[in-house]
């Protein structure tokens, strides 16, 4: 049992525009869709309430297969962008929920471990993500001089999700960047951009993010591993 009240929100609303139309919480790895993973991994954390953010055009189908979640669960509509989005489902949470999780649906591998760890982090520290190391060499152009540098991998990552983070921070953050939310990627971003310090917590498992059509087998193959060490 947590000490504070928390809630996830669930960005569901993408349109799957690069998946061949399909909506991405809708495709299905190994039989299940993608939604069905991720719910099932927050239904089994320790969250009390759980915000799907959606669109008109996916809500019934989200809404079908919720049937068995436990967890008080609601719907809102998506907005323009991710960040309008995940604005939109913190708006809809309880009065007295101090925690938010923010989730991409589109990455299945998240587990309630994952989740619950990440909570506690935000807890403490006020916000945390998880994260990935970088092993691809990054380069870094200056978009003013064209020159070109090579950042040390070692001082990189990737930032993924789930993004925890005390509520009253995210709403003081929104307030200050007014109109500009939506220049926001991630919510890391957002809170960095007024001074709060993100803890990090560095991930080695599998918790890719389906973007294309090519994501879809590898996933598929990635959770046939998964699944036969469980």
């Amino acid at each position: 049992m947590n000490e504070f009240k928390s809630a996830a929100v669930i960005a569901a609303a993408g349109s799957g525009r690069r998946m061949g139309g399909v909506s991405k919480p809708n495709i299905k790895i190994l039989g299940k869709t993608l939604f069905e993973y991720v719910i099932g991994a927050f239904d089994e954390s320790l969250v009390d309430e759980i915000i799907v953010v959606c669109s008109e055009d996916n809500e019934e189908s989200l809404r079908a297969l919720c049937v068995g979640v436990s967890t008080p669960i609601a719907f809102v509509r998506g907005g323009a962008t991710r960040a309008e989005s995940v604005s939109n489902g913190i708006n809809a949470t309880s009065r007295d929920i101090q925690i938010i999780c923010a989730h991409d649906c589109a990455r299945p591998f998240v587990t309630s471990e994952m989740i619950n760890e990440t909570l506690a982090s935000a807890s403490k520290h006020g916000a945390s993500c998880v994260c990935s190391p970088v092993t691809d060499t990054v380069k870094h152009k200056d978009p003013i001089t064209g020159f070109v540098s090579t950042p040390a991998r070692d001082e990189l990552f990737a930032v993924q999700t789930p993004q925890c983070f005390k509520k009253s921070l995210y709403l003081h953050a929104a307030a200050a960047v007014g109109d500009a939310l939506s220049d926001f990627t991630d919510e890391t971003s957002l809170l960095e951009e007024i001074g709060v310090e993100v803890c990090y917590i560095k991930y080695t498992g599998t918790n890719m993010k389906l973007t294309t059509e090519d994501d879809v087998p590898v996933a598929e193959l990635l959770m046939k591993r998964r699944e036969k060490k469980c």
